[in-house]
């Protein structure tokens, strides 16, 4: 007769995950991923049906300018979080950009917005010019059509009375449209 006899290895929990462990990787290889924190929280692109997550990443090659969108409507409630990261002109290569607002001759674009389904209100934050702001290119190929970077920002409403962090971010797009 033959006897087995199995012991049992308890499972030790794992930690969770720190909010910065939990943003995709700062790659340049055209992975199609985008993550930064708001206030703390982690912010990653996620859309549905009818609103994409990351929209197409624009730019003009004549002027330099760099156009890029995001999206969740998923992990903050009853809101959906819009993030825009404008640069004004002069991308022509990897580097530090702080001109990173973008106005038009008839209005100032803000840099995030929150729509709240419940109001079915947006409120518009734009970036704080006396906090740290800046996008960092740290790749751009426009052959492979690719766009990497680093960001950080603080915005705040339009009445100066509330303010946010986007920190950590970091974006590696691929299919660049470029004009």
């Amino acid at each position: 007769m033959i006897s087995a006899k199995c012991t049992k290895t308890p499972i030790e929990p794992k930690e969770p995950l720190t909010p910065l462990e939990q943003l995709p990787e700062a790659t340049q290889v055209g992975a199609n991923t985008l993550g930064c924190l708001v206030d703390g929280e982690v912010f990653t692109p996620k859309g549905n049906v009818y609103y994409k997550g990351i929209e197409k990443p624009r730019y003009t090659e004549e002027n330099g300018i760099l156009r890029l969108r995001f999206l969740n409507l998923k992990d903050f409630e009853d809101k959906w979080i819009y993030i825009y990261l404008y640069i004004k002109n002069g991308v022509y290569s990897i580097g530090n950009y702080t001109d990173i607002a973008y106005s038009s001759q008839n209005s100032t674009y803000p840099a995030f917005e929150i729509y709240n389904d419940v109001q079915n209100a947006f409120t518009k934050f734009y970036i704080d010019s006396n906090s740290l702001h800046y996008i960092e290119i740290t790749k751009l190929d426009l052959e492979n059509k690719i766009v990497s970077g680093l960001f950080e920002f603080t915005v705040m409403n339009e009445d100066k009375t509330d303010t946010i962090k986007i920190t950590d971010g970091r974006f590696d797009l691929n299919n660049l449209f470029i004009q």
